[in-house]
């Protein structure tokens, strides 16, 4: 029975780990990130808040109707003061008091605007403040895959400079178990030992190095991605995949700003700021609006309101009112001077986002052509490096080759190493650039 539960259980932790441990690819990873990335969320709360404004200002302009009861119990009447000449006492005041102790009031009234400028730029402003958070919203989807991307890059090169290094050193410890045997029969110093020991102490460091950079850029990954860190990722796509699909065919592409984000959320923006100025503009305009008004009123001496026997006395009245702005002492003026003002300052701005979206399409596409060139020459230098290191590890074995000369082999093929892995890095990260400033 024991048995039974401790399968069980084993069978239950199996199950757990292989749930939260999820291989992905780039493309996959990016979509998680669209979906959980905070930045993305924040977005588009923003939109949903916008919307909401949106169909609160179309409501002010939507017939607006209320109701109201109203009960009141005179506890002493008022009195008024009449001249007692009414009554034939002439010269004298007579003190009165009129109406009853309970009175309540049931009314209904409605009101619709007609005409309101302001309301009805408003109305336009808050639908193109919407369409600026769904820009918004797509500028940071945007931004989390050029975040994910580079972070993915990062953990991608980790993971495979670990496998360069592992390669290399598996050849090292090669030679040092075959030059141990050599050592015991005398055929060589123990200095060549002691340097091959020195040479693989290099590579473990490295490794060790290599392992904590991995892991902090896998964090790093899943935090842009708005996965939690306790989570464990594994990378799906490898150098080799990311870079079959790049080519020159990418220099072709045609660079247009006007598809640009940053210039379609600029020139929203202004169309906003323009709008203001028709607000501006609007609030010296009269507006016009209809009310209508319905009551019923019991005047009771004693408190019977349900009973339907007695009377209610209704009134009602409809209208209609405009109200025209006169004067403001010039401060409705001054403030469509500064709205205007306020246009040929971002209008500026504009332009200068058109220039900006153009220079980092012009910067990243000469990133991406010197990073195409740049990992041509650096894989070429390390497979010679490679090459030098092996065919110097054979003479070493053959004892034509000194234990320095093997090691300044080793350093070569490290350095070469580092090269191209940093050089393939910078080109992945080029053509994200290059992608992103052509709206891809």
């Amino acid at each position: 029975m024991k048995n039974k539960y401790l399968l069980f259980y084993l069978a239950m932790f199996v199950a757990s780990t292989i749930i939260g441990q999820q291989r992905m690819t780039l493309v996959q990873a990016q979509q998680y990130a669209v979906k959980n990335a905070n930045s993305v969320t924040q977005a588009t709360f923003d939109a949903e808040l916008a919307s909401i404004q949106t169909k609160q200002i179309l409501a002010i302009g939507l017939p607006q109707v209320n109701g109201s009861v109203q009960f009141q119990n005179f506890l002493s009447l008022p009195t008024s003061v009449i001249p007692g000449a009414i009554f034939g006492q002439p010269g004298q005041d007579v003190k009165v008091q009129f109406g009853v102790p309970y009175q309540m009031n049931a009314g209904l009234s409605a009101s619709q605007i007609l005409f309101d400028g302001s309301w009805l730029v408003g109305l336009q402003a808050s639908k193109a403040y919407l369409e600026l958070s769904q820009l918004q919203i797509k500028r940071s989807e945007i931004e989390i895959k050029h975040q994910v991307a580079q972070s993915y890059h990062l953990a991608m090169i980790a993971k495979e400079t670990i496998q360069l290094l592992e390669a290399g050193k598996l050849l090292i410890q090669k030679t040092l178990s075959e030059s141990q045997a050599l050592f015991k029969e005398g055929f060589i110093e123990e200095q060549n030992i002691d340097q091959l020991q020195l040479t693989l102490n290099d590579w473990n460091a490295r490794i060790n190095v290599a392992l904590a950079q991995e892991q902090l850029t896998l964090d790093l990954l899943k935090f842009n991605m708005g996965m939690p860190i306790a989570s464990t990722i594994e990378l799906e796509d490898n150098t080799s995949v990311l870079s079959a699909n790049i080519s020159d065919a990418l220099l072709s592409e045609k660079f247009a700003a006007e598809g640009n984000i940053e210039v379609q959320i600029m020139n929203k923006a202004l169309g906003l700021q323009n709008l203001n100025v028709k607000a501006k503009q609007a609030a010296a305009l009269p507006n016009f609006a209809a009310f209508y008004n319905y009551q019923k009123q019991a005047l009771r001496r004693e408190f019977n309101f349900a009973d339907s026997n007695q009377d209610w006395f209704p009134m009602q009245l409809w209208g209609v009112q405009m109200n025209v702005p006169i004067f403001s002492g010039g401060g409705r003026y001054q403030n469509i001077q500064k709205a205007k003002v306020e246009v040929a300052k971002m209008s500026a701005n504009a332009k200068l986002v058109r220039e900006g979206a153009l220079l980092a399409y012009n910067s990243a596409r000469t990133n991406f052509m010197s990073a195409l060139s740049n990992v041509n020459t650096n894989k070429a230098s390390m497979e010679l490096a490679e090459k030098i290191f092996v065919k110097t590890n054979q003479k070493y074995k053959e004892g034509l080759a000194t234990s320095f000369e093997l090691s300044q082999a080793n350093n070569q093929v490290l350095q070469s190493q580092g090269s191209y892995v940093q050089s393939l890095l910078q080109l992945l990260n080029a053509k994200d650039q290059l992608q992103k400033a052509l709206n891809q």
